[in-house]
Order: structure tokens, then sequence, then C-alpha cells
């Protein structure tokens, strides 16, 4: 699927998200690509990445790329958030990546009708949902971490 795809998606029926914060601002990611939620952990240092990418950490063994969610979608940057949200699709050649959040509120069903197209945030915004407590932008991670 091409970058762009993921913001041209029609949804048919609900599907489940996991809802966090950046800043002052609501986000969301499908639940089903999300594969645990931690706290923050030691991080070291990795030459020669984006300027998104903190660092690694140790994830059950496995060296996982985390990356500072604000500045990959481009909304300020916060490398020292305190929650770490773990993608980990199961593939042995992919890898495990993590993004930064300031807090992880809670998990919820989005309605297709709710959801509009996203006038900005590039290849990484799905769209925008409509709640009664105000806007949520839902995010597509990228299939490495490293976009």
């Amino acid at each position: 699927m091409a970058a762009n795809d993921a913001t041209e998606t029609t949804l048919d029926e609900p599907t489940q998200v996991l809802e966090f914060d950046i800043g002052d601002e609501r986000y969301c990611v499908e639940l089903d690509a999300v594969a645990e939620i931690i706290d923050r952990q030691s991080v070291r240092a990795l030459p020669d990445t984006p300027p998104h990418v903190v660092g690694a950490m140790d994830y059950r063994g496995v060296t996982t790329t985390v990356i500072d969610t604000a500045s990959l979608l481009d909304v300020g940057s916060n490398p020292d958030a305190p929650r770490v949200i773990v993608f980990d699709d199961g593939d042995e050649d992919s890898k495990v990546y993590g993004w930064l959040v300031d807090e992880v509120e809670r998990v919820a069903d989005i309605d297709p009708e709710n959801v509009d197209d996203a006038p900005f945030g590039g290849d990484h915004t799905k769209g925008i949902v409509r709640r009664d407590e105000g806007l949520v932008v839902w995010v597509t991670p990228p299939t490495d971490g490293s976009e």
C-alpha cells in the first residue's frame, strides 16, 4: 500500500483505536497495530538516524527503535515523553518500534460517520474523528518506524 492510500481508505464499519495525547492534542491509531503500551525505559542513542529517532531500547529482548512522535508528526518535539506505544507486527523481518507519547487515554470505537478527511498531516494522517469532547487526529504508524 502506498503511503497516501491510508488517507483514501473508506471505513465501512466501526474500528477500534487507541487514543493518546501528545501535548494538548489527542491522536489515535488502530488498535490492531499496537503490541503493547509500556513506561519509557532507558534509551541509548543511535548514530546516523533521522531527527525523530530518539534511540533504541530493549523491549522483551528485542532492540526497539524509539521515535519522538511529536517530531515525526511535525507538531513539535518531546523526546522525554513518559509512555511508549510499541508496534510489532510479529514478522521476523520487520522492525519493532515505539512511539513516545505523553499519555495513553483509552480504547474507543470509531464510527465511520464521524471521520472526516484530514486537511493536514501528510502521509501519517488518516482522518479527523469528531467527538463530543473535541477532535481526534487519526494517524497511521509507518510500517518500519523510521519514515
